[in-house]
């Protein structure tokens, strides 16, 4: 750009960012608009609109923020309830409509009798269990307690065929009590130890502890999405995995796929991967027990 000189490699530079800024732009409206078809009601799609304008804006005083509002989604009778200016609509849309649990549901597993959500969130995992395995009896763990009412609040709401028992704790691998860093939003609570500073004591259980040191209960689906701590549920494990029929767990850095699949070998878990979404900071994987008969 030497014949252009300074100015003009600068305003260059700027009709470029600005031209980036407007694809990005272009290209989340394209990607808002083509989503409308997934909700019950124009209403419904249009506060999808409001609510990132929320998340943009935190400090803005905008009406509405935290209020719980009722959302229908296109094919499902029963409403769901979320917090406007919260994750609460982004883990919706991964669930119900980007398919994040789309290679499971794929299986088309029979017999699921019981399924033990660890980081149950607000309840949309919950209510994805429900719609998919209706007769399955749940045990939803989730440690945070405004997440927790609003769980119960979904999962109440969905189809009730099977039982749905309510844990407020964390899973660890040992049981003690913990505060939680709340720093990164809802969906991304993280455990810590407490202090002299924090006054939150939350129960911290073991899985055995969680459903109630049942040695011959089957678990036919583990869900474990819990920001870190799987690193210590899974290095010693040895009294529980054999139970595991399927499991899905998102793991996060530094705790990586290779060291997870050895903490499985070593307490003499089999399982073979069949799907894997490998990301920057975490992965998702979805895993089935080898027959080890």
């Amino acid at each position: 750009m030497r014949g252009i000189g300074i100015g003009g490699a600068h305003l260059i530079r700027l009709l470029i960012s600005g031209m980036n800024k407007i694809t990005r732009c272009y290209q989340v409206a394209l990607r808002l608009w083509s989503a409308r078809h997934h909700y019950g009601h124009w209403r419904d799609w249009l506060f999808s609109f409001y609510h990132r304008l929320l998340l943009r804006y935190p400090n803005w005083p905008l009406a509405r923020r935290h209020r719980i509002l009722r959302v229908r989604l296109s094919g499902i009778r029963q409403p769901f309830y979320v917090r406007l200016g919260t994750s609460d609509w982004y883990v919706l849309e991964d669930i119900f409509i980007r398919g994040e649990y789309a290679p499971l549901i794929h299986r088309k597993l029979q017999n699921v009798q019981c399924i033990v959500d660890l980081g149950a969130n607000v309840g949309f995992s919950l209510r994805l269990w429900q719609q998919v395995y209706p007769t399955a009896a749940i045990i939803a763990v989730e440690p945070d307690a405004a997440n927790m009412r609003l769980c119960a609040r979904n999962a109440l709401a969905g189809p009730r065929y099977g039982i749905v028992q309510f844990v407020q704790a964390c899973a660890v691998g040992k049981p003690r009590l913990v505060a939680l860093d709340r720093s990164e939003g809802e969906w991304q609570f993280k455990i810590q130890a407490t202090n002299s500073q924090s006054s939150e004591r939350i129960q911290a259980m073991t899985l055995p502890q969680l459903i109630g040191d049942r040695e011959d209960l089957i678990i036919d689906l583990l869900k474990c999405d819990i920001e870190g701590a799987e690193a210590e549920v899974f290095a010693d494990c040895k009294p529980w995995i054999k139970r595991v029929r399927n499991l899905v767990v998102e793991l996060h850095h530094p705790y990586r796929t290779e060291q997870f699949l050895v903490d499985l070998s070593k307490n003499g878990g089999r399982f073979n991967v069949y799907f894997k979404d490998e990301r920057i900071d975490t992965s998702l994987l979805f895993l089935e027990q080898v027959n080890q008969e």
